[in-house]
Formats: C-alpha cells, sequence, structure tokens
C-alpha cells in the first residue's frame, strides 16, 4: 500500500492518475488543473484498456461526454457544479438511472430504462459527478461473485482467475482498475465490503436509515416502468430494513465526502430519517475497541486473523484502549440473517419473474422455484431474533464503542470452486462471508479499509464497525488505520489484463449478499 502523490501540472501520466481517490480528482478539477473532459477520456482509455478482460462496465454512458462539457463550461464561467465537480463514477446495475438501461444484471429488466434515477445518484450528479456508466452485478444481487445471464462474469484486476466480490463487483472491479473514480452500490448482507475486501478499497455501508433507497431494483411490475418518480421502498421489507445503498473508493477520506453528500431523507423513502452525522473531523479521542478473529461459526485464516490483530495493536498504540472479545450473541447473528431473508423470500423477484421463469438465471431460478417463503409468524419469529442479538451487540458496545473482524474467511477466491478449507475446517463458498452476515443484521455502521496483503500478495480488508448514527467515528478509526497501513494501492501495470478472462460458468453458489 503507499499513498499516491498529486502530479505536477507537467507531467500528466494516465496511470498515476486513475489511481488518484475520488478528493484528489476533484481538487485537480477544482483548481483546473484538468479538464473534465480530459479526466473522462483518461478514464475512458483505461476502460478501453481494462475492461475487455474484466467485464465491468456493462452499460456506458452516451451522454458522459455532455456532462463533462457542461462542467468545464460551468467552470470556465467561474461557476463550480459541486464538491464533485467533474468527477467520474459509476453506478451498480441494481440502481434505477434515468435514461440509461438498469438491469439488475437480469433478463427480465433487460431493456428497462427508468424514468427517473435513484436518490442517491441524482444526488452525486446534483453534486457536480460525471456518471461514466453502469457496472456488472449478479442477477438481482443475490450471489457472492459478479456473474448474470445478460452480461456474463467479472473478474479482478488484481488476479485474471478470481473473482471481484458480488455482487457489487462490478464497481470494485472498475475502481480498483481506475476505470472510475468511485462506484455506488449497495450493501445487503456484504455486497459492498466483499467486494472491497477482495480488490483492496476502502467502502462504507452507512447506518441503515441514513440514505434512501429509493430506485432500489427491482420494482413489482405495476411500478416497473413509471411514467412519473420512482416508487417508495417498501418499510416493512427485510431488504430496505436491513440493507443499503453504500460505496466504495480508494480512500477512506472519499467515504465521508461521499456520507455528507448522500444522507438524508428525500421524502420517499419512509424508513430514512435526518439525523446529524457528526464532525468530519472526528478525532479517536474518546472511542474504544473490541477485536475478535471471526464472528463466531466458521473460521478465518491465519493471514487474515493477523490482520485484524495487528490494526487492533495498531490503534493501541495510538492510545485507544483495546480489548480482545467478541461481543455476545453475535454467534447467533448470522443464522438470524439467513432466517428473517428466508422468511421473507423474495417478494418482488417473484412477482416481477410470474410466467417468465425460464429466462432467470440457473442460481437465481433454482433459489426461487419450489421455494416457500415463511409465514408471518416466522418472519416476526426471526426478526425477535435479530432484536435480541442487536441489544446485545449494543450493550457490550457501551464500553467497547468500535469493533473489529475480518471481512471474510479467505482473500478474493477462485469463484469456480464450491468449498474451501480454512482452518481444517470445510467451509461452502455459500459461507465465506458469515462475518459481513453477522454484521448486516445489526444495521449498524461499519467501514472496510486496506490492513496489508494475504500470504498471496492479495488485498485483506477489515471490518471497522460502529454503533447506529455514529458513522463519523467509524471513518475516524478507518482513516487512522488507512495512514499507518496505506492507502489503496493498484495492481501492478497490467495485472489481470495479458491472459485471456476465464469463461462464463454455470454453478449453484445461492447466497443471498445484495
Amino acid at each position: 500500500m503507499n499513498n499516491t502523490a498529486l502530479p505536477s501540472a507537467n507531467a500528466i501520466d494516465s496511470r498515476q492518475l486513475t489511481a488518484l481517490s475520488m478528493s484528489e480528482w476533484a481538487g485537480l478539477l477544482r483548481e483546473r488543473r484538468v479538464t473534465a473532459v480530459e479526466c473522462l477520456e483518461l478514464h475512458l482509455e483505461r476502460i478501453a484498456e481494462a475492461n475487455p478482460r474484466l467485464n465491468a462496465v456493462v452499460t456506458p454512458n452516451p451522454l458522459a461526454r455532455v456532462q463533462a462539457e457542461a462542467a468545464d463550461a460551468a467552470a470556465a464561467a467561474g461557476r463550480f457544479l459541486g464538491p464533485l465537480h467533474g468527477v467520474p463514477f459509476t453506478v451498480k446495475d441494481t440502481l434505477a438511472t434515468k435514461g440509461l438501461r438498469s438491469t439488475a444484471g437480469s433478463p427480465l429488466l433487460g431493456d428497462y430504462i427508468p424514468a427517473e434515477s435513484a436518490t442517491a445518484v441524482r444526488r452525486l450528479q446534483e453534486a457536480g459527478a460525471v456518471l461514466l456508466g453502469k457496472t456488472n452485478c449478479s442477477e438481482f444481487a443475490v450471489e457472492t461473485h459478479t456473474r448474470n445471464p445478460l452480461f456474463g462474469d467479472t473478474w479482478n484486476p488484481w488476479d485474471i482467475g478470481l473473482t471481484s466480490g458480488g455482487s457489487t463487483g462490478g464497481d470494485s472491479a472498475a475502481v480498483a482498475s481506475g476505470m472510475s473514480a468511485f462506484g455506488l452500490g449497495t450493501d445487503f448482507g456484504g455486497s459492498i465490503r466483499w467486494p472491497a475486501h477482495c480488490t483492496g478499497l476502502a467502502s462504507l455501508r452507512p447506518t441503515v436509515g441514513l440514505v434512501p433507497e429509493t430506485g432500489l431494483l427491482p420494482y413489482v411490475p405495476a411500478n416497473c416502468l413509471p411514467a412519473g418518480s420512482l416508487p417508495a421502498p417498501n418499510s416493512m421489507s427485510a431488504l430496505h430494513r436491513l440493507g443499503t445503498v453504500a460505496w466504495l473508493a480508494r480512500s477512506v477520506e472519499d467515504l465521508g465526502i461521499l456520507l455528507g453528500i448522500l444522507a438524508g431523507p428525500d421524502g420517499v423513502d419512509p424508513s430514512t430519517v435526518p439525523v446529524p452525522l457528526g464532525d468530519p473531523a472526528q478525532t479517536l479521542d474518546g472511542i474504544s475497541c473490541a477485536w475478535f478473529e471471526d464472528e463466531g461459526t466458521h473460521p478465518v485464516r491465519a493471514d487474515l486473523v493477523a490482520a485484524v490483530r495487528s490494526a487492533a495493536a495498531t490503534l493501541k498504540g495510538l492510545g485507544v484502549p483495546t480489548t480482545h472479545g467478541r461481543p455476545p450473541g453475535l454467534d447467533r447473528a448470522a443464522a438470524a440473517f439467513v432466517a428473517l431473508r428466508t422468511a421473507e423470500g423474495m417478494p418482488e423477484v417473484v412477482e416481477l419473474a410470474k410466467g417468465r421463469e425460464d429466462e432467470l438465471g440457473s442460481t437465481l431460478r433454482a433459489a426461487l422455484l419450489g421455494k416457500t417463503p415463511g409465514t408471518v409468524v416466522d418472519y416476526r419469529k426471526a426478526a425477535a431474533e435479530r432484536d435480541a442479538i442487536r441489544a446485545q451487540v449494543l450493550r457490550f458496545m457501551d464500553q467497547h464503542n468500535i469493533l473489529l473482524l475480518p471481512v471474510a474467511s479467505v482473500p478474493a477466491s477462485d469463484p469456480r470452486k464450491q468449498s474451501f478449507v480454512v482452518e481444517g475446517k470445510d467451509i461452502p463458498w455459500t459461507e465465506l462471508g458469515s462475518c459481513c452476515r453477522a454484521i448486516s443484521i445489526l444495521g449498524f455502521p461499519v467501514a472496510v479499509v486496506p490492513c496489508g496483503l494475504s500470504r498471496e500478495g492479495l488485498p485483506i480488508g477489515i471490518q471497522v464497525v460502529g454503533r447506529p448514527y455514529h458513522d463519523r467515528e467509524v471513518l475516524a478509526v478507518a482513516a487512522a488505520l488507512e495512514k499507518a497501513f496505506g492507502r489503496f494501492s493498484p495492481p501492478a501495470p497490467g495485472a489481470g489484463e495479458d491472459v485471456e478472462s476465464p469463461k462464463t460458468h454455470e454453478w449453484s453458489n445461492d447466497a443471498d449478499n445484495r
């Protein structure tokens, strides 16, 4: 890991520039050392170089140049469009984008062009960011590797034979390879955290309820092709009560800037609340920490545990009181997540797929067909278990307000393998992310920050978890770790680009990650 220095105005190298953070790009554009069109061209060149192997960007935005030219015209007139003026970004294909195909990776929405953008997308564009295009995801975001029947597989820029994560794997591959300055996605069971871990990026899953989910696909058929505004998310859905819009970038600073832009009610999503975000300059004062090796059911590989231990020691060296210990009840959390999601089923997708089930990919079809959702009693029982676990963890966090734990049992891996032996235990592919699911059900803010490399030389991210609405504390700890371990470093030039991509393949990993 290293810290990328800003290039001089007379020494611009395209690879160096496309490794800059979002905030560094914003500074270059604000100082007019680079124009928005030049910035766009550099990223389009990088897409042309890397995307044929990685398959990250699946639907380019034909209006990107128009948006960049408008940014330059405004700057020439002495007017800047916002804190992200001219900065290029990508959006996961599960979020609606006005006038731009939004498929959620499914043939069911293969030709869907929304009339409006998701609130989060709109806010980024209003802040001046330029939409490069849509990125690949697993079909309706249910797998931990990014693949779908429309666009095939997305691969990791660190190693072309490995996953870039899922379901926000398109954004992680795009940002890690320099195609995009940052990526907007979602996280339900780990869909922003696992990809960040796989590609060495920083990510933030904010407190659930801070950022509107308006515009998250799928909609029910009656609202699938709206003439006007997007429908409100279902406030009783587990997906919307436990999941959130989330993002990844190349620095922790970027995560905090995006939080300030994206948070706040939109008048549509009934679950979004107006909460003060706290001081962006939050320090480590008053913060205490507990770290642990795993969520209590599946082991984590020793070199990944060592990274968490090292992160905890770093915080202790910075004066943060640090304890080794897992919150009580957390060993039940991953199972509670699965129980709640299983009880609900996927009603929106089931409704959308009526009469078209044969168009679904094999994984999603297997997950839906022949399976009966639970009753209201089952759902309430699963919700009660979730609430009990959450209360136990919150009591623990009265004394240890930050938790450190791994993201997954292994680093980025070959998605064609069905299971992995970790510390002597065979773990199915679908269970590798139990550390993420255990945190998801709590609804707490969690950042992922890279803290070293695995024994194979692959990135290791760790989860930094905080109390509800204490997102700034999470970011302060993540920033301290980033300073100690070094910011994101891109893969070596040409990594993952000089060999043929693995072929699209079929298998049955039916984890619901989102």
